[in-house]
């Protein structure tokens, strides 16, 4: 038997749901860890107030949330899966 060759993913109009899924858990998981920095400055000692707790969670939720963008795109490229959007030129 001779074997198969990956067939590239399909293409749909807009994100694949787990590319959407991939960034929501970085960004949530980014969410938790701001969080959890938050308490751990608390804890040894920092005033630390609600502006800071706001400016951890949201910085680390944008690191987290690009990061899982960057590996899920890099996956996404190991599976066939075009990553770059479609330019059209007119002429």
């Amino acid at each position: 038997m001779a074997k198969r060759t990956p067939q590239p993913a399909e293409t749909t109009r807009g994100f694949p749901q787990g590319r959407v899924m991939t960034v929501a858990i970085g960004v949530l998981l980014g969410a938790v860890w701001g969080l959890v920095m938050w308490a751990f400055t608390r804890l040894i000692g920092q005033e630390s107030g609600v502006s800071f707790l706001l400016y951890l969670v949201v910085s680390m939720a944008m690191i987290g949330g690009g990061v899982a963008a960057i590996f899920g795109a890099g996956s996404a490229r190991r599976r066939g899966e075009r990553i770059s959007p479609r330019l059209r030129r007119r002429g």
